[in-house]
């Protein structure tokens, strides 16, 4: 994979956060014997698509008010970003016993 990206008449960049990191999850659940593909686009906003639970369902990432990153599926999963083997064992089935542990919200300072 590249590690430049260039946009029409844009200089190359750096690849995004999103990238670097869903294309770490991506490696991870191949890992796990999971099926992932990364869609790249003209964006910022590549979209991880993996075989979850007998459907294909989009992996996406946001960036939270606290500044951390979390990957979000389907309709309700989540997981933090800084997690990514325990997010790739559950998309890849992997932990069909035990769903990953995610560290507690950090408390926001006034």
């Amino acid at each position: 994979m590249p590690t430049t990206i260039t946009h029409r008449v844009r200089p190359p960049t750096e690849r995004s956060a999103r990238t670097r990191l869903l294309t770490r999850l991506a490696t991870a659940v191949r890992e796990y014997g999971g099926t992932a593909v990364l869609a790249l686009s003209h964006t910022a906003h590549p979209v991880l698509y993996v075989r979850y639970r007998g459907r294909t369902v989009p992996v996406v990432l946001i960036q939270g008010l606290d500044g951390r990153w979390w990957f979000l599926w389907g309709r309700a999963g989540l997981g933090d970003a800084s997690q990514i083997e325990a997010v790739a064992a559950h998309l890849a089935g992997a932990d069909a016993l035990a769903p990953p542990q995610f560290p507690a919200p950090r408390k926001q300072v006034a």
